[in-house]
Formats: structure tokens, C-alpha cells, sequence
């Protein structure tokens, strides 16, 4: 098993918005709109002064208000472009603007079915396309049919395998992922690149193939709803068990089983992957938790969860009811912090201890020299995605790889 992150693919459009000298660059602008607009009001009081004519009017009050927007725009920048480096979130303007992916396809099964082939004047034959060099990611709309959810987007890693002409019934396993909050279901490609690792780690021989669903936790950025059926709200949780899962299921060729099925997540999805899992181990067999916690947060970015209601906070609650929830067998658990992240650290063993205690398989890894930022999830992949292989290799429905 690999234990450092492979030399991948620059990630689309490079990574730019990662780069020190753009952050520098933004910096050295709002300087120089700052000091702009100290030396036009430091002229112009002198220019007032000495009996000089001077800007007035309307014309002053436009020249303050370009001098202003200029400053609050590269100030903002540089801010966010500091938020962003330190998360090593988003690394280039065409993964800001929706080109999260340089697998990211339109329709892969339709384009990826057989098609005709003309062997000579007036004769054509059936055709299997050939197998795509490398995973496919499709983007898609999953609606909530018992959660009463819209339509939410999410996206479908395929390994090539997927598209075998050989092995056209071959079923697969699925991994879901869920995102952190604030954060949204592209997360996991552009800002961990989840596609590039699956396919470093199915051409290296480290992962068997597998699916990827990487869905919408929150509905954007508005809100963070912990995963939870929320009271008078969103009913999150059944659209993630129920609706997503049986969308997957009855759209691609899944191993419909709880042993192919296991579902991950970083930061909040790392708790929302070990609530998930442990309420619904009929739907699940094993958690992935990147950075996650054993307890939910509500607060006013979440706002109330519960209504209130603190028997439902304790059933969503894994560090209460851990230590005596039924255990249904197989059960697996893979957790990891980076080693900067005290807190995930201290959740992680914690997590660790209360799982070994319920005799559950838990393996646990710390990666040197990260912290709660996506540089520490990018390499934590390649640690968690070929224990998830041996997972499915292991306790699931036998699979011809």
C-alpha cells in the first residue's frame, strides 16, 4: 500500500489560485490601492489649502467610491485567496467555475455504448467503443423521491473497467463520499482529487475497481445540516440512505448489498459517515472518516437541527450510543487525521478506542505534516481508498475483478 501521495496530473487549469505568487500579487495590489487612496486625500487637503482647485461634488464622491471599491475588491481577494490557500481548497479558475474534472463527461454510458462501424460499401457491423484510457466522472441530478428533497447535484466516479466490452454484466462496489461543510459534492474532485486517485491507484494494482458517489449533503453553501433529518427542514439523512442509494443502485451495475456498499466523508461527512453507518447498517458495511468527530455541531451557520429535541440529538450522537448500539457483522471502520489536527486526533482515538471495545475492525493513521486542509485529505486517500479495496475484496459478494 502506498504511503505518500503519488505524482498525479495537474489538476485542471493547473493550480493558480494555490500559487504563492498570485497571493502575493493580490497582496502588493490592495497596498497600492490602500496607499492610493491615502496620497489622493492627502493631495487634494493640500491642494485645498494652498487655494488650489479640487475635486468636488459629484466628481469627488465618484473618485472615493472607485478608491474604495478598488481597495475592498483586492483586499477581499487577497482574503479569500488566503482562506483558500490555506485549505489548498480550489486550485484554478476552471475548477471555480465548474470544470472540476479532467474526467468530467457528458452522459459516459450513452457515449461509451457499442456503435455501428462500416467494414466496406453498403456493409456496416455492431462495434463496442473501446474502453476509456482512464476513469469517466459524470455529473448528476439526484432528486429525493421519499425525503421530498429537489434535485440536487452530485457526481458518479466510473472506473474504466465500467466500460469493458468483455464484461458487459460485471457489477462493482460503491464507495460514497460525502463533503464537509461549508462545502459542496464537487469538493472531492477538485479540491481532493478523488477521480486522479482511483485511477493512479486501479493502474498501480493498489485498488480493485470500484464506484464512487460523491452527492450534495447541504443543498450549496447556504447551510450546514450535519447529515440530519432536520425538524421541520430538509430530511437529509433519508435522502442520503434511502434516496441516493437507491438511485445509484437502480441507474448503474452496483453490488445492491450492504457489503458493497461503504460511505465515507471529510470533516462534518466523516461524523455524518459514522452516524449514517451506524444507524443504518443495513444499507452500510463499512465508514471511511476523514478528520471527522463522534458528535454533531448545531449552530447558527446549522441553525436548529432538532427542534430542540434532545432524544433525537442523542440518537445522532455516535460518542453516547456507540458503546451499545446493536453491531451488525461485517462492520469495518477506517479512520485518519493529519497530523496537525489535534482535535481529529483526539476524535480519531477516541473513535478508535470505542470501536475495538465493540470488537469492530478499526484501522486508524495519522499523516506527518498536515492539518484539517485538503493537502491532508488528498494524501489520506491513498491510504483509505485501497482499504476500502481490501474491504470489499474481503467481506463482500464474490466479484470476478
Amino acid at each position: 500500500m502506498p504511503r505518500h501521495v503519488p505524482h498525479l496530473p495537474d489538476p485542471v487549469g493547473g493550480s493558480v489560485l494555490l500559487s504563492g505568487w498570485l497571493l502575493a500579487g493580490l497582496f502588493v495590489s490592495t497596498v497600492f490601492a490602500a496607499a492610493a487612496v491615502v496620497v489622493f486625500e492627502l493631495r487634494r487637503r493640500r491642494n485645498r489649502r494652498s487655494g488650489r482647485l479640487v475635486l468636488g461634488g459629484w466628481r469627488l464622491l465618484l473618485a472615493r467610491s472607485v478608491g474604495v471599491l478598488v481597495l475592498v475588491t483586492f483586499g477581499s481577494l487577497s482574503t479569500l485567496d488566503g482562506v483558500n490557500r490555506h485549505f489548498e481548497y480550489i486550485p484554478s479558475f476552471a475548477a471555480l467555475f465548474g470544470r472540476v474534472s479532467r474526467d468530467l463527461v457528458a452522459h459516459p454510458i450513452t457515449e461509451l455504448r457499442p456503435h455501428m462501424a462500416n467494414v466496406g460499401p453498403g456493409n456496416s457491423i455492431v462495434m463496442p467503443r473501446p474502453m476509456p484510457s482512464h476513469g469517466v466522472v459524470e455529473q448528476v441530478s439526484i432528486e429525493g423521491r421519499v425525503s421530498r428533497i429537489a434535485k440536487r447535484t452530485g457526481y458518479v466516479y466510473l472506473p474504466r473497467q465500467y466500460f469493458d466490452p468483455r464484461r458487459p454484466q460485471r457489477r462493482f462496489p460503491v464507495l460514497y463520499l460525502l463533503h464537509g461543510s461549508p462545502g459542496v459534492s464537487a469538493d472531492w474532485l477538485r479540491g481532493a482529487f478523488v477521480d486522479r486517485a482511483m485511477d493512479y491507484l486501479i493502474d498501480s494494482g493498489d485498488v480493485k475497481p470500484f464506484i464512487v458517489v460523491l452527492p450534495d449533503v447541504n443543498g450549496g453553501y447556504g447551510r450546514d445540516t450535519e447529515c440530519q433529518d432536520v425538524v421541520d427542514g430538509p430530511q437529509v439523512q433519508t435522502y442520503l440512505v434511502r434516496d441516493v442509494v437507491d438511485w445509484v443502485d437502480s441507474r448503474y451495475r452496483t453490488i445492491n448489498d450492504r457489503t458493497g456498499r461503504a460511505l465515507g466523508g471529510l470533516s462534518t461527512g466523516g461524523y455524518c459517515a459514522i452516524n449514517l453507518v451506524l444507524r443504518h447498517q443495513d444499507r452500510f458495511s463499512a465508514i471511511v472518516s476523514h478528520s471527522g468527530t463522534l458528535t454533531p455541531v448545531e449552530s447558527a451557520y446549522s441553525g436548529s437541527l432538532w427542534g430542540g429535541n434532545r432524544r433525537l440529538r442523542a440518537e445522532n450522537t455516535p460518542l453516547g450510543y456507540l458503546p451499545t448500539i446493536p453491531i451488525a457483522a461485517p462492520l469495518g471502520v477506517y479512520l485518519d487525521a493529519g497530523a496537525g489536527d489535534r482535535e481529529s486526533i483526539r476524535a480519531g482515538r477516541e473513535a478508535q478506542r470505542l470501536f475495538r471495545a465493540r470488537s469492530v475492525a478499526v484501522t486508524f493513521n495519522v499523516v506527518k505534516g498536515e492539518g484539517h486542509t485538503f493537502a491532508a485529505w488528498r494524501e489520506n486517500l491513498v491510504l483509505s481508498l485501497p482499504w476500502v479495496s481490501e474491504w470489499f475484496k474481503a467481506w463482500g459478494p464474490p466479484v470476478d475483478h
